[in-house]
């Protein structure tokens, strides 16, 4: 049984089809010259149960539980009293994207693994898949998300967490960790269960690994679209190279292939007080 998914929302201003990190630029757009904070929160809340959820629980949704469901899913993504740097919504974002602009699948909820040895859920922020049924190949989508209120701050971040993830003792325990958990209904299930095998070494790993790097961050276009809305197009294409520039020249670009992912925010703020407060209704 397939899922139907949320509608569309965000607008694809960009994107990155030649050179290295490709990727594009997703935006909310605006409304009446303000940006639409509110309906991108609306839009996130849309999709809260196909972040959090499993897919048979997904599948169990009707008219009769739904309501129930939605808050099972938030409950299990957002804390009351929780920091309100909101990292979670970059991480929901980062599988919007993926999903309706890479057709890329969700096999495993990030919520029901952890990394390291504590309870903390410390790895990469999405386990998606993509698979070529024609050719039987899939590529393992390992993303990472940040959102910030500051551009380079986040770029920074986003390099940093990167470089410790790819390193072969995290990736070997990503391997341990996920494998087990693969649904059997996920696109490409024989072909999973195979490059996560113990016979397997992590040279298969790591040749089939995409990493989808997300920055939702403050943008100076964004924040003054009233006054030059005609020019937010070209300037908000020059805030994301720069992010794609720090990608590319990063070593990182040498072992694995990189989607860079910009969202750009009017107002980091304002779009988390929106969110919390669609949240509050069902705790």
């Amino acid at each position: 049984m397939t899922t139907e998914l949320p509608s569309k929302f965000l607008k694809v201003l960009h994107r990155q089809e030649t050179g290295e990190a490709l990727g594009l630029i997703a935006c909310a757009g605006f409304e009446l010259g303000e940006w639409r904070a509110k309906k991108l929160a609306e839009h996130l809340m849309n999709w809260l149960p196909h972040f959090a959820l499993r897919n048979g629980e997904m599948e169990s949704i009707g008219p009769q539980n739904h309501f129930k469901v939605v808050k099972e899913a938030a409950s299990r993504v957002f804390k009351s009293g929780a920091s309100d740097k909101r990292g979670e919504i970059g991480e929901l974002l980062l599988h919007i994207v993926c999903v309706t602009e890479y057709r890329a699948h969700a096999f495993l909820s990030r919520l029901f693994y952890k990394m390291r040895t504590n309870d903390q859920v410390t790895g990469f922020d999405s386990t998606l898949v993509t698979y070529d049924p024609d050719a039987d190949e899939i590529e393992l989508w390992l993303g990472e998300a940040k959102f910030y209120t500051d551009t380079k701050q986040a770029v920074a971040a986003a390099l940093e967490s990167l470089t410790g993830h790819l390193e072969q003792g995290f990736l070997e325990e990503t391997k341990i960790l996920i494998g087990p958990k693969v649904e059997p209904s996920t696109p490409g299930y024989a072909q999973l269960q195979w490059l996560f095998d113990d016979g397997n070494t992590l040279d298969e790993l790591i040749a089939r690994i995409v990493v989808p790097v997300l920055v939702a961050s403050e943008s100076a276009a964004a924040a003054d679209y009233s006054k030059n809305p005609d020019g937010y197009g070209s300037l908000v294409i020059e805030e994301y190279q720069y992010i794609r520039g720090r990608l590319s020249e990063s070593s990182l670009q040498d072992r694995v292939r990189i989607i860079v992912i910009y969202v750009p925010l009017a107002s980091k703020d304002r779009l988390v007080k929106e969110f919390v407060s669609k949240l509050e209704a069902f705790e």
